[in-house]
């Protein structure tokens, strides 16, 4: 017996309920055709409208992006105002003119509990103190220029920021004709000159290494670079007692100290802010005859020892003369007592060097070099250094090398010294095992 099933029949749609559903299609078709067909004409007619009005009544783009943004997606608008805000706290300040009297409640009055050792300069003051929150060194110089030119120069002066000048927090000029200037105050900063050649204990040095020696020759001739290219400035302090360094082993770095003293002090002429050429053009002596020489004795210059002014090759010879002190660590000019002639005698660090160089390096540059790097450098390395330096110097101002000549040669002999150091370094992370196998 087989049983037979039948399907159910589907029942059949109701007319009045399928008209309705094809109504309700249509509808929605219709509306979606007619907000398109709006959109493209008024899309049409923003940029006719565009076209033929005056840019004066136009919405800038940045308005129109704003309402945009802040109408469609407020919390896209809040991010960005964080991300500004947060871009503008990152941003260095730039420094400020400050009052006398700010400074002088600052120092206590520039009382002697705030007193500093001034590095560079023995005749002028220098105090620390707390400006703003930051933590400053304020040096006192003679202004040689109007005050009120100094506002100017300063917002100039503090848009230049490197790693390696100490940075210009504020300068105040004092009713008795003083410029007092505030610098970061480097607290795990030396001297380099106190490094190289400590009375206490001659025999030792931090920079014992020959790459710590080229790491901070290359970050004082960028520096120095960045002083005359991007602030396009003279600095005419630059000396091993103004040379900061700061951090030890891998993390050494070098600071240069007074960036801008010169400028705003009005130490530098107009005519001389920007040494024109390689033959000396634009260079003129200026004004009186009772000019003063200011400088570090043995890195002046012989045209600013003549009474010339200040110029970027003046501060190419001070950097060549550092740059013999890393190699050598003997100070620029020294007087020895002779007990047979009963005077003393002069010794030059650039005279010494030139004979050293004279007898074609090898055993005369080994002798040359300092003992405390105990014979572990490079001697051609260092032969490379000394004739560099050595063109730094040159008594005429036209044979000296640009700055970015010279940052670029030290760049690559501190890439050298790194090479050569990873060469001959003792391997640390060797183990050795000996249990029983």
């Amino acid at each position: 017996m087989v049983a037979l099933w039948k399907r159910k029949p589907k029942p059949e749609p109701e007319p009045e309920k399928e008209k309705e559903k094809d109504r309700r299609m249509c509808k929605t078709k219709s509306s979606v055709a007619t907000a398109a067909s709006v959109s493209s004409m008024a899309a049409s007619a923003s940029t006719a409208t565009a076209a033929t009005t005056p840019r004066k009544h136009q919405r800038s783009p940045r308005t129109t992006a704003n309402y945009s943004t802040s109408s469609a997606a407020p919390s896209t608008s809040s991010s960005s105002a964080a991300s500004l805000q947060a871009l503008r706290d990152s941003l260095p300040d730039l420094p400020l003119l400050l009052t006398f009297h700010e400074l002088a409640a600052a120092t206590a009055n520039f009382s002697s509990s705030h007193r500093l050792t001034p590095a560079g300069n023995s005749s002028s003051s220098s105090f620390s103190c707390s400006l703003r929150g930051h933590s400053a060194a304020v040096f006192r110089r003679p202004l040689r220029r109007d005050p009120a030119h100094v506002s100017a120069r300063l917002a100039v002066l503090g848009h230049c920021h490197h790693a390696a000048i100490a940075r210009l927090l504020g300068a105040a000029a004092s009713p008795d004709g003083s410029l007092f200037l505030a610098y970061e105050l480097l607290h795990d900063a030396s001297p380099l000159s106190a490094l190289l050649r400590n009375p206490n204990n001659p025999s030792f040095t931090p920079l014992a290494s020959w790459q710590s020696r080229l790491k901070i020759a290359a970050d004082l001739c960028d520096a120095l670079h960045y002083v005359h290219l991007q602030a396009d400035t003279v600095h005419n302090r630059l000396s091993a007692s103004t040379v900061l360094v700061c951090g030890e082993g891998p993390h050494l770095r070098a600071k240069i100290a007074h960036f801008g003293a010169a400028d705003l002090a009005g130490e530098l002429p107009e005519s001389d802010k920007t040494d024109q050429g390689s033959s000396g053009e634009g260079h003129r002596r200026t004004g009186s005859r009772g000019r003063r020489i200011e400088g570090t004795r043995g890195y002046m210059a012989p045209e600013l020892i003549a009474g010339g002014a200040p110029s970027r090759r003046s501060d190419v010879y001070a950097l060549g003369v550092v740059l013999l002190e890393l190699v050598s660590g003997q100070e620029p000019v020294k007087y020895e007592y002779n007990k047979a002639t009963g005077e003393y005698e002069r010794t030059s660090l650039i005279e010494s060097a030139e004979a050293a160089a004279a007898e074609g390096g090898g055993e005369a540059m080994r002798r040359w070099v300092d003992r405390r790097l105990r014979d572990s450098f490079p001697v051609d390395a260092a032969e490379a250094l000394t004739t560099l330096a050595l063109r730094c110097v040159a008594k005429d101002r036209a044979a000296r090398p640009e700055m970015s000549w010279v940052a670029a040669k030290v760049s690559k002999l501190f890439l050298e010294a790194q090479d050569w150091a990873d060469k001959f370094r003792v391997p640390t992370d060797i183990s050795i095992s000996i249990a029983p196998r």
